[in-house]
This record gives structure tokens, C-alpha cells and sequence, in this order.
């Protein structure tokens, strides 16, 4: 695995005038664009599905409650399963709520959706990424899984990078460029470069299962 000092250093071969090496004067000016650069991907790369949704926690419901706040550094929720507090293992996937009265998509989270006079174990759920709504109204306190992408602790010199290695080059190439910064340039042109050095990094991590091209399955007869 890959360290902070690793990004470090290739910040230092991208800009030679950079002193990055342990005790330098410039090290804790690094780590911040480095750690700048970190969030500028996670932001990227929580826009997609399924791509580095490895992490897990839980949250708890209380009884009579609408909501629960959401998880601290969570990024995009991929899964939320009921736990049974028999066997501490999941019993049931909660459902999103994406949509009101059986086709109005879009919509925030409206005031009657769930009813406050029917309680149980939550089925379904909805969030605006502060609050975690429940349906129906729990009765009780019950935990919920969570799995999804979370942000990574801050790079440091010594900590482990949290991402493979291709993604070390874009960091630390963002990171640099985050250092020449001017006063009059434009913000615009951080934002272009951080999809032109992230989205291909961002595509690769989500085609790690590769299918060949489906054959074809006929099934009413024909003749040629």
C-alpha cells in the first residue's frame, strides 16, 4: 500500500521545485493540496454506483422517531439491510422511496408520506444526506446496516493511502496543480481538470467484471 510520502513524491516529480521530503518546508503546504485533491476525487467517484462501496456501519432507529441523522462521512448509500436483533444478521434490504403516489418522481420527502399512526420495523427509507427517513414510523430501536462510499481519513506523510495505486498519479498531478494556483485564475478550470484527471480513474474502478458480448437465444421458430 502506498503512503502519504509516496504522493509526496511524486508531487516532487511533477514540480522539482517542491520540498516535500521529511522536515522540508514544504510538506505541511503538500498535505493540504494533497488532502484538497483526495476530496476532489471522492466527489467524482461518489457520482457513480458501486465503485469503492466497500465500507459498512450501522445506525440506529428510536422508537416513535421519523429520522435518523445520517452517517458522518458518508458519501453514497448503496445498501441499507434490517438486522435482527435475534441473530445479528440481516433480515430484509430496506426499499428507497424515489417516488409519491405511485408515479410522481422527484419529489422531496413530503410531510404525509410516511403515517405517524402506523408503526414497525422500517421497510423503507429516504434521505437528503442529514437526515435518514424511516417507513413506517419505527417502534422501536432497531439497527440498520449501511454499506456505501465513505471519505477516507486525511493523508498524512506516514498514514496508507486509501485508494489503489492508479489512482495515486491524478492525486498527486491535482494536487500540484492546486499549489501553482494563481489569484485570478479561475475556479472553472480546477473543476475541468479534476474531470479530465479523475473520470478516466473513475471508469476504470467500476469495470474491474468484464463479460464478453451475449450470445443470441432464439426462441420461437424460424427458418432461414
Amino acid at each position: 500500500m502506498a503512503s502519504g510520502q509516496d504522493l509526496l513524491d511524486l508531487m516532487e516529480l511533477l514540480n522539482q521545485e517542491l520540498q516535500l521530503q521529511t522536515g522540508e518546508e514544504n510538506v505541511a503546504r503538500g498535505l493540504v493540496a494533497l488532502n484538497a485533491a483526495q476530496d476532489a476525487f471522492e466527489g467524482l467517484a461518489a457520482l457513480r454506483p458501486k465503485i469503492l462501496g466497500s465500507r459498512t456501519g450501522t445506525v440506529t432507529t428510536a422508537a416513535n422517531t421519523e429520522t435518523t441523522a445520517f452517517p458522518s462521512g458518508l458519501l453514497r448509500v448503496d445498501r441499507l439491510q434490517f438486522i435482527d436483533a435475534g441473530t445479528s444478521r440481516p433480515a430484509w434490504d430496506l426499499d428507497p422511496i424515489r417516488r409519491t403516489g405511485g408515479h410522481t418522481w422527484s419529489r422531496y420527502w413530503p410531510i404525509n408520506l410516511v403515517s405517524t399512526s402506523n408503526t414497525g420495523k422500517p421497510r423503507g427509507y429516504w434521505t437528503n444526506g442529514t437526515s435518514i427517513y424511516w417507513d413506517p414510523l419505527p417502534d422501536a430501536v432497531h439497527t440498520v446496516r449501511w454499506n456505501g462510499f465513505s471519505a477516507a481519513t486525511a493523508i498524512t506523510a506516514a498514514g496508507t493511502f486509501a485508494y489503489p495505486d492508479i489512482v495515486m498519479l491524478p492525486v498527486a498531478a491535482y494536487a500540484t496543480r492546486l499549489w501553482k494556483i494563481g489569484l485570478d485564475d479561475p475556479d472553472q478550470a480546477l473543476a475541468n481538470l479534476a474531470g479530465e484527471l479523475f473520470t478516466p480513474v473513475v471508469a476504470q474502478l467500476g469495470n474491474f467484471n468484464r463479460d464478453g458480448s451475449a450470445g443470441f437465444e432464439y426462441t420461437m421458430p424460424h427458418s432461414t
